[in-house]
């Protein structure tokens, strides 16, 4: 799993700090349960795409929907731009496991 490109997203009423990661390849369920070692992992089967969460305390937040190409990461607004490649890092590690 590649990260293409991240961007920032400026319309989120969630949260002020909010980065789009678009990936090259569907989310899928192994690919939900490696983010989840990151954190608390919430997992949604019950709508039509299952949506997961990764809550990482006092950190951030990444959330998506299984078979979709972006991942939403939501940062605390004094954090800058310091947790983006600690996840893109993350991220890309993935097809290495």
């Amino acid at each position: 799993m590649k990260v293409l490109r991240v961007k920032n997203i400026n319309d989120c009423f969630e949260s002020t700090n909010v980065r789009d990661a678009i990936i090259d390849a569907p989310i899928s369920r192994n690919f939900i349960d490696y983010l989840g070692k990151m954190g608390k992992l919430i997992y949604e089967t019950s709508l039509e795409k299952p949506y997961f969460k990764v809550i990482v305390r006092s950190k951030y937040t990444i959330k998506g929907s299984q078979g979709n190409k972006t991942i939403r990461m939501m940062f605390p607004e004094n954090a800058g731009d310091k947790y983006v490649a600690e996840i893109v890092d993350y991220i890309n590690e993935y097809t290495k496991n």
